[in-house]
């Protein structure tokens, strides 16, 4: 019994855990496809993406040197569907003032993790550079599961939940639980803590 649960712990889990991220990353594409068909951005949050495409970028960096393939391959879809949700978000915004958050968030999040990605090449201490990129990596997925508590003024001035995407909420849930065990089995603090917090 031992060895299935091995293998279910080891390769089952972080698979799910993968399978579940890249659902996630694509749970808000039914409403952007929605928008960009109507030309409007209805009840969308544009703020939120560059966040989501900065999410993927930091795990991505994060999987790379810590050598965890499937961390990779599940946000690797974060960051794919973000170029395209910024995309859209910023061409159907209808303010100069929201194109100018989504540029200077968007710029910013490059930014950062552009020079982390410089010196971490550069660190050969591999802990350090490990606890750097995880934990930017855990401020980012913070920031991303914080974002619809942005919401959550006008859920309670209009009476309505329309604007939760409860696909996202239901999928993140799952997937931070299969995060969490993936990240006890491996003993990854910044894989397991993040994950804690933003159930």
């Amino acid at each position: 019994m031992g060895d299935v649960l091995e293998q279910l712990l080891s390769s089952w889990v972080p698979i799910s855990a993968a399978i579940l991220s890249t659902a996630m990353a694509f749970a808000p594409m039914g409403d952007v496809l929605w928008c960009r068909r109507n030309k409007s951005l209805g009840k969308i949050n544009a703020d939120v993406f560059p966040i989501l495409f900065g999410n993927g970028i930091g795990w991505v960096v994060y999987g790379i040197f810590s050598d965890n393939f499937y961390m990779v391959a599940g946000c690797a879809s974060y960051f794919v569907a973000g170029i395209f949700y910024i995309h859209t978000g910023y061409s159907l915004s209808t303010s100069d003032a929201a194109r100018r958050r989504i540029e200077v968030a968007t710029l910013s999040i490059m930014g950062v993790w552009l020079v982390l990605w410089v010196t971490a090449i550069q660190t050969s201490h591999k802990v350090l550079r490990n606890n750097v990129i995880g934990t930017a990596a855990t401020v980012t997925q913070l920031l991303l599961f914080a974002s619809p508590l942005s919401t959550m003024a006008k859920v309670i001035r209009v009476k309505s939940a329309a604007s939760i995407n409860t696909f996202f909420a239901s999928i993140g849930a799952l997937c931070s639980m299969l995060w969490i065990v993936d990240g006890f089995v491996l003993d990854d603090f910044y894989l397991y803590a993040p994950n804690i917090l933003t159930l």
